[in-house]
């Protein structure tokens, strides 16, 4: 499923995926298997052929927690780490059996280092993301934070545990159990 995080659809990233095609090796990773970790320096990029990944973190009393998802038709990096040289803040970990078309970072951070304005763009339209899921959190109940996840990617719910959505959705475990009782009554 393409364009599941916002930010995909403000921005053309065929560029991407052609790059990917023409440069890239494909590779498999098995559900459960690590593409980038948590403090390391991310160095190869990719494009999703098939399948999905989950981005994750420890929180400061030591959950494990989901907080960005991806899925087939889909860029697997992340920017920071990319493209300014920070330490992985997230484990990127795949949520099924999956096939990426693997490139070195250093291709598409030429690529957007020699092109200034799409480098804005996707500056941009990654910080709408972030700001709209914060306002989003605000905005939505948990119910309707969870409808819209469901109604963006209904196989969601197959790919990632309920303890992951509910952390993806900053909601309790308990409370998601109840958000999904109310809705078998309806």
């Amino acid at each position: 499923m393409s364009q599941f995080n916002s930010f995909e659809k403000e921005i053309d990233f065929t560029f991407w995926r052609e790059i990917c095609e023409k440069q890239g090796t494909l590779r498999h990773f098995s559900r459960g298997e690590y593409f980038a970790h948590t403090g390391s320096m991310l160095k190869q990029l990719g494009w999703i052929m098939s399948g999905g990944f989950k981005h994750s973190l420890i929180d400061n009393a030591g959950n494990v927690k989901a907080v960005g998802f991806v899925f087939e038709g889909s860029i697997l990096a992340n920017y920071q780490s990319a493209m300014l040289g920070r330490e992985m803040p997230t484990d990127i970990i795949a949520l099924e059996d999956s096939e990426v078309l693997i490139v070195p970072a250093e291709l598409l951070r030429e690529r957007l280092t020699n092109d200034p304005t799409l480098n804005i763009r996707f500056a941009q339209a990654l910080f709408e993301q972030a700001y709209t899921y914060i306002l989003n959190d605000y905005r939505f109940t948990p119910a309707e934070r969870y409808r819209q996840l469901t109604s963006r990617y209904p196989r969601i719910t197959q790919l990632a545990s309920l303890k992951e959505i509910a952390s993806y959705l900053n909601i309790s475990y308990r409370q998601l159990h109840r958000i999904r009782e109310s809705m078998l009554k309806e």
